[in-house]
């Protein structure tokens, strides 16, 4: 058994090497951009985030600013508001592909000379402090709305975190939209909460990602959808696997949600004067039940603070139910 005992291990700590460095080139290879949309208007960019940028019409004095989730991009809100009058702020997840430009990524994208970021690439805080500078700079709406989706509601609470001045303004209304968001104090769905699943659940994530890659549309779907189904929705979670630029910026994304669920204060709460929180009747990415308890600790310290439960919808409300999201924005700005 001695004898068997030394090859066997040798044979297994191969297998491992190999895996890790599967892993290792998945995590850290740079990935092709293959989805590509249409945006009317202005791009923009700032060190590795991206801006969708359209101009109001028929002097409309509101600003809506949009933050997609994890492994979304920008088309997520594109639709919603493709009729809106209001001047339209779509914020990409930095070093995400912007899915509004060809691979060349040449002439069609203007450089902003904003100060240098003061967060590690990939966290919650590095996209609230361009969110912030863009309310500080680009938004020129005298009514602002921002509207964050999952890890964007994050974003969104980030940004008055980071700064209140602007989000608690006296001189414009700012107000904030969390659908289906990640939530100080709250967690995921199932058992990732933990600490253990979660590293399991981050170390094995990119090849998870790369199976997914190379799989067809319908293993795709199969894994990846939740709830109602619209052609809209099922063409953006199709390309989950192609839109970040590399998957290491997903595993930071993924600890940075931890991390800001647990160490965020409910005081996150008080940096707008109206925050509304839109459930999904049921959501298989976060949980709910920590959701709505989050929610009612921020009442108790902000009276604008304020949850809408929706019917027939998971984690995905603006691609299940686009009219429930439409009225809902509207009443916030009214």
């Amino acid at each position: 058994m001695e004898i068997l005992f030394w090859p066997l291990l040798i044979l297994m700590l191969l297998l491992i090497l190999a895996l890790h460095s599967y892993r290792q080139y998945w995590t850290k290879r740079n990935l092709p951009q293959t989805d590509t949309s249409k945006f009317a208007g202005q791009l923009l960019k700032v060190e590795k985030t991206y801006i969708g940028f359209r101009a109001a019409q028929d002097s409309c004095h509101r600003t809506i600013i949009c933050f997609p989730g994890f492994l979304e991009d920008m088309r997520y809100f594109q639709e919603l508001y493709k009729d809106d009058e209001a001047e339209l702020i779509l914020v990409n997840n930095a070093n995400y592909h912007c899915p509004f430009l060809g691979a060349k990524e040449t002439d069609d994208v203007t450089e902003l000379g904003w100060p240098k970021n003061l967060y590690k690439l990939g966290t919650i805080e590095y996209d609230a402090f361009y969110v912030g500078l863009i309310l500080e700079r680009l938004a020129t709406g005298s009514d602002i709305v921002l509207h964050g989706h999952s890890r964007g509601g994050a974003v969104v609470l980030e940004t008055g975190r980071q700064y209140p001045e602007l989000t608690n303004s006296t001189t414009r209304t700012v107000n904030a939209i969390l659908e289906a968001p990640v939530l100080p104090q709250a967690r995921m769905a199932g058992k990732v909460p933990n600490t253990l699943p979660h590293s399991v659940v981050c170390y094995f994530f990119p090849l998870v990602l790369a199976r997914l890659r190379k799989s067809s549309e319908e293993q795709r779907i199969k894994r990846l959808m939740t709830g109602p189904v619209t052609p809209l929705k099922r063409q953006l979670l199709l390309s989950v696997p192609n839109i970040p630029r590399t998957y290491a910026t997903c595993i930071t994304n993924l600890r940075s949600i931890f991390s800001w669920q647990r160490s965020t204060p409910i005081s996150a709460y008080n940096n707008f004067s109206a925050l509304t929180v839109i459930m999904g009747q049921r959501d298989d990415v976060l949980s709910n039940s920590s959701m709505q308890a989050s929610v009612e600790n921020g009442q108790t310290i902000n009276k604008g603070v304020s949850l809408v439960k929706t019917e027939s919808t998971n984690h995905f409300i603006s691609l299940e139910r686009p009219e429930v999201m439409q009225n809902l924005v509207l009443k916030q700005q009214g």
